[in-house]
């Protein structure tokens, strides 16, 4: 798992092939927002984007998840969230999702803790990197605009 600032994704080879593309429609949404849904950026569904409105949620609701097809780079435009974390490998699966969805949820694990990302920060989430995102940082809820990028995995 990588948690940076965007403009440091540069430094990231893995990104490479997908920073440009990620720069530009994170700027194509600051001059004019978008509505919610997917936009595809790269032919082939090498790229897109799920762009996301909601209020962060309690931990409680929140479902610890991992995703094989696709990696993803979370992206906070406004608004703060608690992405919390763990080992894919050392989890338990509840329900498998990948063929329809390309997502695995897990049981409940042990506590790793999570990081604040604020708006300009992301979370690059690999295969085995399981996470829990838009969990509210205090008690209040509070409203978030997201932008996940899914990057199709080269294995596959």
């Amino acid at each position: 798992m990588i948690i940076d600032h965007i403009k440091n994704i540069g430094k990231y080879p893995q990104l490479d092939d997908y920073a440009e593309e990620i720069n530009g429609f994170i700027r194509k949404w600051e001059t004019k927002a978008m509505e919610a849904g997917r936009y595809e950026l790269l032919p082939e569904h090498k790229l897109f984007a799920l762009v996301q409105y909601y209020e962060t949620r309690r931990k409680e609701k929140g479902r610890m998840e991992s995703h094989e097809k696709y990696t993803d780079l979370q992206y906070i435009l406004r608004g703060k969230e608690v992405l919390y974390y763990d080992l894919a490998q050392e989890l338990s699966v509840a329900e498998d999702k990948r063929l329809e969805k390309d997502v695995i949820f897990y049981k409940e694990g042990p506590d790793r803790g999570g990081i604040v990302l604020t708006a300009g920060m992301f979370a690059y989430c690999g295969p085995q990197d399981a996470h829990m995102p838009c969990i509210r940082c205090g008690e209040e809820a509070e409203g978030v605009v997201k932008i996940v990028f899914k990057i199709r995995n080269a294995a596959l």
